[in-house]
């Protein structure tokens, strides 16, 4: 890999980690179309790629919420995890037996399915906590586990409406939750990657992990003077345009 190379990895990596941090969250859904569309990869080398990234983006979250005034709720996180973290391995073998196509579409298709929900802000719940719904939990956390392998996304944006709306969870301690679940995943569903092929791609990951960390904290700072509808409509534009390109690419 030469120096050209190196410069533009590590630039996508702080692009991705800046709108990572300025909408709290993003990982896959910010990194799998940039290194498809401004790197020229393979989208399933670009959602293995995104689950190595998360790993490191969820980790550290993780050890900042240790001390957070909104803590992680580890019994919920280990309930998630025992059954979404195995699941990314269905999603990984999904994407390594089926055509391209199938992970243009599933990952389009996640996008546009996202991209309102996101215009509309967090989710609260007002009611009363409702009991923790077993087989529910069960189902839910085996489809984000398999979507998450598939697509290349750590699952935060489904897992944290799960546990507000399902599991009686404050919001701001469900992102902080999250963010544990999706390490368990991510480790998983990268570890699955790598022991199916994902190897010599590695050797690019460093500039686009450390960019992505550097990246973020603007991001962050940024999040915290720009008005936040107008952050929920630009991200929901991008996800859109995202989706819109994949599916061109994928009738053409």
């Amino acid at each position: 890999m030469d120096i050209a190379q190196l410069l533009i990895l590590a630039a996508l990596g702080a692009v991705g980690g800046m709108f990572s941090g300025l909408v709290d969250g993003g990982g896959g859904i910010i990194f799998v179309p940039a290194l498809v569309y401004a790197a020229g990869w393979d989208i399933k080398e670009a959602v293995a790629a995104s689950l190595v990234i998360v790993v490191f983006a969820s980790l550290s979250g993780t050890l900042r919420n240790l001390k957070s005034e909104d803590p992680i709720d580890w019994r919920v996180a280990a309930l998630l995890s025992s059954t979404a973290a195995p699941a990314s391995l269905i999603g990984v073998y999904i994407s390594r037996v089926s055509p391209e196509t199938v992970v243009q579409v599933a990952f389009a298709t996640l996008l546009l399915a996202l991209a309102y929900p996101t215009t509309r802000g967090p989710i609260e719940n007002h009611g009363t906590p409702k009991k923790i719904l077993f087989p529910l939990v069960l189902a839910a956390g085996v489809f984000i586990g398999t979507l998450s392998g598939l697509v290349g996304v750590g699952g935060g944006v489904l897992l944290v409406p799960l546990m507000v709306l399902g599991l009686g969870l404050r919001t701001k301690r469900a992102v902080s939750t999250s963010l544990a679940i999706v390490l368990f995943v991510a480790i998983v569903g990268a570890a699955g990657y790598v022991a199916t092929g994902f190897g010599e791609e590695l050797l690019s990951l460093p500039p686009l992990i450390v960019g992505s960390m550097l990246g973020a904290w603007p991001g962050v700072r940024l999040r915290e003077i720009a008005p936040q509808p107008v952050i929920r409509y630009v991200f929901a534009v991008y996800m859109v345009l995202a989706a819109v390109l994949i599916l061109v690419d994928v009738v053409s």
